[in-house]
């Protein structure tokens, strides 16, 4: 997984104030190959 901090300094007269976000992201699985694609043709009624 992987992870961002991101921080932000804001100064507001003469107080400082500290933020901080945080992004959690899976990791990534994709090996390689085709996919499948549904046949929309399959939806038609006839």
């Amino acid at each position: 997984m992987r992870q961002e901090v991101k921080i932000a300094v804001k100064t507001n007269n003469s107080t400082v104030t500290i933020g901080r976000s945080t992004v959690l992201q899976p990791k990534l699985c994709f090996k390689g190959g085709t996919v499948e694609w549904f046949d929309d043709s399959k939806l038609i009624k006839k």
